[in-house]
């Protein structure tokens, strides 16, 4: 089985993402940096081919917002370069990246859901499923959940009684343990 990964969304990005209609398409593309609110995929060690899950919680609820296959990583610098459609030339001259990513921002107000904070790579999707709200994590799921580091599993810290009581214990990117791997993929038919 390969690695999936669990990445925060907060309640503002969620608020954004309705008001721009973003609910029902697919994900084509993530940002990642070095913030926990848009964490690195690259120091996580996310590579091809393995899968991550954008979450949301709600009322105690963990919200699965999309399942996504990478197909790769650029750097914002490429990723910028390979869509004109959204970051035009003539919008670039003299700009660095991040300027540019914020110039895009003002031009795509919905890309704000994406880029969050300070970006330095770009995840690629080779596949998503549509945006969503209503794939919820079971509670009898969300109470065995554990995540792994290195070869140590622990389950995520402040859930009771089949709900979450803070996100503390998801704020980042998080490699989930193989079995919750199999549950959140269950929620997901091929």
């Amino acid at each position: 089985m390969s690695n999936a990964y669990t990445v925060l969304w907060n309640s503002d990005r969620i608020k954004i993402a309705r008001k721009h209609d973003l609910i029902g398409r697919n994900i084509d593309f993530l940002f990642g940096g070095p913030h926990t609110t848009q964490p690195s995929f690259i120091r996580a060690g996310v590579k091809a081919g393995e899968i991550v899950y954008p979450v949301a919680v709600r009322d105690g609820a963990l919200h699965i917002l999309s399942q996504i296959r990478v197909r790769a990583i650029l750097t914002v610098d490429d990723f910028i370069a390979e869509h004109p459609d959204l970051y035009p030339p003539e919008e670039r001259q003299g700009r660095r990246a991040f300027e540019i990513l914020d110039r895009g921002v003002e031009l795509h107000p919905w890309l704000r859901a994406f880029n969050w904070t300070g970006s330095d790579h770009v995840l690629l999707a080779e596949r998503s499923t549509p945006f969503s709200l209503e794939t919820v994590l079971p509670s009898e799921m969300l109470t065995r959940m554990t995540l792994r580091f290195n070869k140590v599993e622990r389950p995520v810290s402040g859930v009771a009684d089949g709900r979450l009581t803070t996100t503390v214990g998801l704020q980042g990117l998080f490699r989930l343990s193989f079995s919750s791997a199999s549950d959140f993929a269950s929620l997901f038919p091929p």
